[in-house]
């Protein structure tokens, strides 16, 4: 059934569009990945498109989300539109000139205007794509930014081994201590096991009152026949 604001209804004087009052925007994030932060001991980060949106006038209703389909859908005037600005923009993945201490924020802000994004953009740049730099970014020579730019990322490879390698070795001292917890409480049940039919064993050997004196007429049994002769005569007592 349509609602009487659809435009889809026709029996609605005046329909009006409810998405016609959202302020919408597409835009690019720099958001860190974890995992390759972590592997490579140096800030990684990789854009992603959000979407924010929230009616005019209002600041409570504002949402600002990974974009999702139903966005594009939603928004798809606006989402043309920031396809169209997007035209031959690569999506970067890398360590922003931002966390890079070395650059003030004016050298980030003009370095990205040269279309150099990330430090290894600076230190994969060949001689040719340095002379656009000129001697105004921190100071330095373009071929020294590149230096350091690649020294940095050197620095970052040699350190994040070494804290791999911790941390793989954490992870495998947890899994033996739980191994070594495991193995003990296996054994604690085995010897439970053990001395639970040891016991069993125990209450079997035990005689009862009969049983020990059938054994008793049958030692006395033995005990008479020792006494009679070979050939079957009993021995004559002394007169």
């Amino acid at each position: 059934m349509a609602l009487a604001s659809d435009v889809n209804n026709t029996q609605f004087a005046g329909a009006v569009d409810p998405d016609s009052v959202m302020i919408a925007r597409f835009y690019k994030r720099a958001v860190q990945n974890n995992f390759e932060t972590n592997r490579q001991g140096r800030p990684i980060y990789e854009d992603r498109i959000y979407c924010e949106y929230y009616p005019a006038g209002s600041t409570l209703l504002r949402m600002d989300i990974p974009v999702r389909e139903e966005h594009k859908q939603r928004f798809s005037k606006l989402w043309a539109f920031f396809q169209s600005t997007q035209a031959g923009d690569q999506r970067e993945v890398g360590t922003p000139l931002s966390q890079w201490q070395i650059l003030s924020p004016a050298d980030a802000e003009n370095l990205r205007g040269m279309k150099f994004q990330t430090v290894e953009n600076i230190a994969g740049a060949s001689d040719l794509m340095l002379q656009v730099l000129g001697m105004g970014i921190g100071g330095m020579a373009p071929h020294v930014l590149r230096a350091r730019a690649q020294a940095y990322l050197g620095a970052a490879k040699d350190t994040a081994l070494p804290q791999k390698q911790a941390e793989d070795i954490e992870v495998l001292k947890k899994q033996m201590a739980e191994q070594d917890a495991k193995h003990a409480m296996e054994m604690a049940q085995m010897r439970e096991m053990f001395e639970n039919l040891g016991g069993k064993k125990k209450a079997k050997k035990g005689w009862t009152a009969e049983q020990r004196a059938a054994t008793g007429e049958r030692l006395k049994a033995a005990r008479e026949a020792k006494k009679v002769k070979p050939d079957g005569v009993n021995p004559t007592p002394a007169s």
